[in-house]
């Protein structure tokens, strides 16, 4: 998120083309023209993150960590 505002700044305030930013920035010219038009990127935070291993010992793991509040520190 960080190079798409570099990109956006760079383009709209300093007047740099859509080739030189991609130059210093490495990103590919079509990535530089989806970010100044304003495209969603795609990428977001998950509202769940599945556990399909450790999913079962969850509830396990997490009465171990209970218990070992109350114990001695050692």
């Amino acid at each position: 998120m960080d190079q798409y505002e570099y990109i956006r700044t760079a383009h709209r305030v300093y007047g740099k083309s859509i080739r030189e930013i991609a130059r210093e920035t490495g990103h590919d010219r079509k990535t530089i023209r989806k970010v100044l038009r304003g495209e969603p990127s795609g990428y977001g935070r998950r509202r769940f993150q599945p556990y399909p291993v450790l999913g079962p010992c969850l509830s396990l793991i997490d009465s171990w960590l209970e218990g070992d509040k109350d114990a001695p520190r050692k």
